[in-house]
């Protein structure tokens, strides 16, 4: 006999609206506010104790949020004021698995109350045993990408650190192995770029990194210039998908090799630069096989004197000054044109190769560990459904 019946959600949970309370009248204090979209704030009282969970009511509607401290629900939030009883992280679980977004109400600015929530008609288990068997199979998983993304975040650290070291802080070793400006080593004026810079090093343009290269859009009129299986084309939305990833595999869309030809596309080799150059400027990403751009990209494609490794933190530590010369009166731009005159170090080509021995480890362990994170989610993904319904039985 199976454990799973159908339900109402209001027979295993209780919602109720989150608490009114302004910005100006937060207090000082470490109990955070979750709002919609996350955490507003910190405040000095606390509305429910953790475990908890809350869902967007307004702004971000549907998205649940597993809170591990107590905290205060915003009046943006629903949170669940009652579990009934039952494993919290099964709760979490069943509800991103309802998309929950899709009961919102309203014609202007979509929102979600209880009422919404409450009769909706699903399959589940009461039985604690299979709640709990089911939460931590897929809470393992969740754990496991948790700790993959500090790894991550560790590497990013170290990989950003030698770079600053090395070409902001100009403590490079030198011939002795040495740090080159904490030990003495000779700075001189840089007319061109207003500043102090060892005495061997000179100045380029971001255009000597590699060839510049932009994008464009096919017609979404005509099916035949997308498909599910062509070349990935990225988009700046897809970027901001991908943030807190170094790598992107492929957007939401690919292109035919008909929209390639339509577009008159450019083909960015693996390993090339992606940098978002409007709406917003600055996403960077490093493509892991050949892809497209939209017309949101200036990308570069590396030449054999300045490695990807190198070519992105050089994006990333002069985007202020790729900021400062857009232009644009709707949104900001960079051209290629403007792009290609912007100014930077260039330091000595043994220092490059050095950083690019060096870097390529922590790129590749990087890489390696996001590519096993989207696996993880993808069975995560895979599983949620099924073990909701009963499909994947657990014992």
């Amino acid at each position: 006999m199976s454990d799973f019946e159908n339900f109402e959600l209001g027979d295993l949970i209780e919602f109720q609206r989150g608490y009114d309370l302004p910005k100006s009248e937060f207090q000082e204090g470490n109990v955070p506010v979750i709002s919609s979209n996350g955490i507003l704030g910190y405040h000095n009282e606390v509305k429910s104790k953790a475990p908890g969970i809350t869902i967007g009511r307004s702004g971000t509607v549907g998205l649940p949020q597993f809170i591990n401290k107590d905290f205060f629900p915003h009046n943006t939030s629903l949170f669940v004021k009652d579990f009934k009883g039952n494993n919290v992280f099964y709760i979490f679980y069943l509800l991103k698995s309802l998309k929950l977004n899709e009961y919102k109400s309203g014609s202007g600015v979509p929102t979600m109350n209880r009422n919404h929530l409450h009769p909706i008609k699903i399959l589940g288990t009461k039985s604690i045993f299979k709640q709990q068997k089911i939460a931590s199979i897929l809470s393992s998983l969740d754990d496991k990408i948790e700790i993959n993304n500090k790894l991550n975040d560790n590497l990013e650290r170290m990989a950003k650190t030698l770079y600053d070291y090395w070409f902001v802080q100009f403590d490079f070793p030198d011939e002795n192995g040495k740090p080159y400006k904490s030990s003495g080593g000779k700075m001189v004026w840089n007319e061109i770029l207003k500043r102090e810079i060892p005495i061997d090093w000179e100045f380029q343009t971001i255009e000597e990194l590699g060839t510049i290269t932009g994008g464009s859009t096919p017609s979404k009129a005509i099916e035949d210039n997308f498909s599910k299986n062509g070349i990935p084309w990225i988009t700046p939305k897809d970027l901001s998908q991908n943030i807190g990833n170094k790598f992107i595999t492929r957007g939401e869309f690919d292109v035919t090799k008909k929209g390639l030809k339509e577009a008159s596309l450019n083909i960015l080799p693996a390993n090339s630069v992606l940098m978002s150059s409007r709406a917003p400027i600055g996403y960077l990403a490093i493509n892991r096989f050949n892809c497209a751009t939209n017309q949101g990209f200036k990308s570069i494609v590396c030449n054999k004197e300045y490695p990807f490794e190198y070519v992105f933190y050089v994006l990333k530590h002069n985007m202020l000054s790729i900021e400062a010369n857009a232009s644009g009166s709707t949104f900001k731009e960079i051209s290629t044109a403007v792009l290609k005159t912007i100014k930077i170090l260039k330091p000595q080509k043994r220092l490059v190769n050095q950083f690019k021995n060096i870097a390529s480890v922590l790129f590749q362990q990087q890489n390696n560990l996001e590519q096993q994170n989207q696996q993880l989610s993808s069975l995560r993904d895979w599983l949620l459904p099924m073990m909701m319904n009963g499909q994947v039985k657990v014992e």
